[in-house]
């Protein structure tokens, strides 16, 4: 008997527990929608939002309950079929110590192929200024990273084309 009282009290903790998490994630995007000047952000019924930044910056904010922490990720662009191991190198180079990517992570969507740069926010946060002024250095690592992605997909193309 005891056993399921605690079964059930953790259960009802557990929930609690991502019900506040929710709940916080909900009041830091309304703050951020604020300081946007957007009409409103929240959580869907995914945990997930998303904001497009310059017609072309997808982010992607999710909370993730198990860990509470949100994620943050964007999409970079396609790999190639041609020439990926250079790109490989030169990704797995730039993540070391993070050392190109200010902090961020850079990581392959398997299924889509895609690249990704990422990073999260252990929550509860201890200071929304500094999560704005965090997610603004993503926006704009996001963007110099397509651009350096985009460079990198035309060099690998080139080099097929003159080895045919």
């Amino acid at each position: 008997m005891l056993v399921i009282r605690l079964s059930r009290w953790l259960t009802k903790l557990a929930l609690h527990t991502a019900m506040d998490l929710r709940a916080e994630v909900n009041q830091i995007l309304a703050r951020l929608a604020n300081s946007l000047r957007l009409e409103r952000l929240s959580l869907d019924n995914n945990q997930h939002c998303m904001l497009m930044f310059d017609d072309k910056i997808v982010l992607n904010l999710e909370l993730d309950e198990k860990f509470s922490c949100l994620l943050v990720y964007a999409y970079l662009g396609e790999m190639p079929l041609v020439g990926r191991e250079n790109i490989f190198e030169k990704l797995l180079e730039t993540n070391f110590f993070w050392s190109g990517t200010n902090g961020l992570t850079i990581a392959i969507d398997r299924q889509s192929q895609t690249v990704v740069i990422m990073t999260r926010y252990q929550l509860p946060l201890s200071n929304d200024g500094a999560f704005e002024e965090s997610l603004a250095d993503f926006v704009d690592t996001t963007e110099a990273w397509m651009h350096k992605l985009a460079t990198m997909v035309q060099e690998a193309e080139e080099i097929s084309l003159a080895d045919d």
